[in-house]
């Protein structure tokens, strides 16, 4: 099956398993930087934890991924964003004569 021109297929070592996936050619650097953080984790549990299985890494991986990814969205601060739209708001409303 042709890739559309816009779409590159790449192939990703994950864990311990090569995957062909096809995607835009703009994207082709998250991701192999998405697969190469996934086995640099996957690799950390691993020589933490030998002799488990395959699919246990795997959950690990999973696991520890989606908690970094939860932090990371708890950790979003809008509070000068909401600041700065306050100041603008007044300074409108002071030039708009409301206030």
């Amino acid at each position: 099956m042709p890739v559309p021109s816009d779409k590159i297929g790449i192939n990703l070592l994950v864990g311990n398993q090569m995957h062909l996936i096809t995607v835009p050619r703009d994207k082709e650097k998250i991701f192999r930087d998405a697969a190469d953080y996934v086995n640099e984790r996957y690799n950390k549990y691993r020589q933490g934890f030998q002799n488990q299985s395959s699919e246990k890494y795997n959950a690990v991986v999973m696991l520890d991924i989606a908690v970094r990814y939860l932090q990371q969205q708890d950790n979003v601060d809008t509070t000068p964003y909401a600041k700065a739209i306050d100041q603008l708001t007044s300074e409108i409303e002071e030039i708009l004569g409301e206030k």
